[in-house]
């Protein structure tokens, strides 16, 4: 990581094929102060806030939510034996993913890099072990929404197969019963011509002998 000193400090971590980038600069949570602002290509307002809430909370502050979280004296051991308090909001980013905002208030000033690295490296570095988790989790929920919408499509198609093959028995009963009324008709046909010709033999002899009465005299 190479350390760029000017108008703001830019750390930049790379995280498979995304990049989760913070920033130290002055943010504006409650009052604009310094701080660190987080990119994270990944998730929307809602559902990073809902992982921030569960974060802030390991942070064993008492946290509150107004249009920003608000975590009061937090504590780790790394940070010594005084607390620390955290000011953090999310938003949304046009493109995709959120921007998160967040100042320490520690030892009576925010924190920043200058004037105490090492617990700025240790915050920075619990964002973003944050950040990396976060996105994470709402990849994972994003995925299985679209397994839900899957086992639905699944659900769908076999419905569909189901119904075709209904429809494919029917026809080969449809099929069977063609071939056997065919079948009917053919010998039906056949019956036809031996009755006629029953029928005509019997009017042949019907006027033989109708001939032989008009022959009595």
């Amino acid at each position: 990581m190479k350390f760029i000193y000017a108008a703001l400090l830019l750390f930049v971590f790379n995280v498979a094929n995304a990049q989760i980038q913070i920033v130290e600069k002055s943010v504006d949570v409650n009052g604009t102060d310094n701080g660190f602002y987080l990119t994270v290509p990944y998730g929307d307002q809602k559902s990073m806030s809902k992982e921030l809430k569960d974060e802030l909370k390991s942070w064993k502050g008492k946290l509150t939510t107004k249009d920003y979280f608000f975590a009061d004296d937090c504590k780790f051991k790394e940070m010594g034996k005084n607390t620390f308090d955290v000011y953090a909001k999310v938003e949304d980013i046009t493109k995709g993913g959120v921007n998160i905002s967040v100042k320490v208030t520690f030892g009576g000033s925010f924190l920043n890099s200058k004037d105490d690295a090492v617990h700025f490296k240790f915050i920075e570095k619990k964002l973003y072990d944050f950040a990396v988790k976060a996105a994470k989790n709402i990849i994972e929920d994003e995925a299985k929404e679209e397994e839900k919408i899957l086992k639905s499509q699944e659900g769908e198609l076999d419905d569909i197969e189901k119904e075709i093959k209904k429809n494919e028995n029917l026809i080969e009963e449809a099929k069977k019963q063609i071939s056997t009324s065919e079948e009917a008709i053919k010998k039906g046909g056949e019956d036809k011509i031996k009755k006629e010709t029953e029928i005509k033999a019997s009017n042949t002899k019907i006027e033989a002998i109708r001939k032989k009465k008009e022959a009595v005299k």
